[in-house]
């Protein structure tokens, strides 16, 4: 009866953290501080299966004297904000100048807790 006690006591204290872990992105291509020829494809990878809900590509124009980034362009990416996966492959929408982008994606994983997060690269010549 005391090992079902305890049994019980210790899946109470650690099944709530397992059921509303927020999911975490594990991987991405480009990665985060890459220096790449122009991506055909960008690939999220997270540890949990997710709703992607936003993604967006931004130009960086520079970096203000307070050491803030200056964006330029917005580019909405096209994707199935329908889909949960965890694993995400958008089509980049044409060929990237050579410079500094970031990626901005959010989404909502399966414990309905939503996470954002970005990744930065740099397109170089061929």
């Amino acid at each position: 009866m005391k090992q079902c006690l305890a049994l019980s006591v210790i899946l109470a204290i650690v099944l709530p953290g397992v059921v509303y872990a927020h999911a975490k992105i594990v991987s991405t291509v480009p990665a985060d501080g890459d220096f790449v020829t122009s991506p055909e494809t960008f690939v999220l990878n997270f540890d949990n299966k997710v709703r992607l809900t936003g993604m967006e590509l931004h130009t960086i124009e520079g970096v203000s004297a307070e050491e803030r980034t200056l964006e330029g362009d917005i580019l909405q990416l096209d994707f199935d904000p329908e889909a949960s996966a965890r694993s995400f492959t958008v089509a980049v929408p044409g060929l990237l100048q050579p410079g500094e982008y970031y990626l901005l994606w959010r989404c909502i994983a399966s414990d309905s807790h939503f996470s954002t997060g970005e990744f930065f690269f740099t397109v170089i010549s061929d």
